[in-house]
């Protein structure tokens, strides 16, 4: 559906090029006014900041899909390496109901509101003060003692990486470049093609919806946990589900 209404916005606006060659251009000379390797070089330089945009974000998706991937991996060793202390029932209850949180609560936040969830850091607090509680009974059990909390520091880590990654990740003035780029762009086009043909409409629709087509996907990816492309809770979903049967 999105894609269709860019298509048609594309559409509409090589329409609206057209009626506005037909109506003010008077003399197929005026196309003069703009030189070609002028237009060539400001389009490079365009397609130079829409590449630099896409490439940042995506990398900045990928390095918060990992860090999700580790902050679960980081609460799943914790969990498990708790189970051999002793009286570490509620620690690992309070790491399941924070990964519960996690996906009903603090997910949804960050989709709807790019912010965290109070309740789901009310649970991580949780979990370091039942943490806090645990008094190691020998040797041993202070070295897992502090193996797990070497593990919850980790996932603390990720987590406040996570909260700064729901956030825009992209320098404001690059938005100023790419919406007075496009602007130019139309700009351009309409003294560039003033000699009208089924070719040239041709080539202004391509262009036009190519470039909306990114600046969608900029604009969807500045934020990778809301939109449509997503870092999903999936990996949570499946540590909760883990750490049932394991309980």
């Amino acid at each position: 559906m999105i894609f269709s209404l860019i298509l048609a916005i594309g559409l509409l606006l090589t329409s609206l090029l057209y009626l506005l060659r037909r109506r003010f251009a008077k003399t197929a000379l005026t196309g003069e006014l703009l030189n070609p390797s002028v237009f060539s070089f400001f389009t490079t330089i365009y397609a130079f900041f829409l590449g630099f945009a896409i490439v940042t974000l995506w990398s900045a998706y990928l390095s918060a899909q990992t860090n999700v991937s580790r902050e679960a991996d980081s609460l799943m060793v914790a969990f498990r390496v708790s189970k051999t202390l002793p009286n570490s029932g509620a620690l690992r209850q309070t790491l399941m109901d924070y990964v519960k949180s996690v996906v009903a609560d603090e997910w949804p936040a960050m989709e709807a509101q790019d912010a965290m969830s109070e309740k789901a850091d009310r649970a991580w607090d949780g979990v370091w003060e039942a943490y806090l509680r645990l008094k190691p009974e020998n040797k041993m059990d202070n070295d897992i003692y502090l193996e797990v909390g070497s593990r919850l520091t980790q996932a603390s880590q990720h987590r406040l990486f996570r909260s700064l990654s729901t956030q825009s990740n992209l320098y404001p003035p690059i938005w100023v470049i790419i919406v007075f780029g496009f602007i130019t762009v139309l700009y351009g086009l309409y003294f560039h093609h003033m000699r009208q043909s089924p070719v040239n409409l041709t080539f202004d629709f391509m262009v036009i919806f190519v470039v909306l087509c990114c600046i969608y996907f900029i604009y969807d990816i500045d934020t990778p946990f809301s939109g449509f492309v997503v870092v999903k809770p999936d990996v949570f979903t499946l540590i909760y589900a883990k750490m049932l049967a394991l309980q």
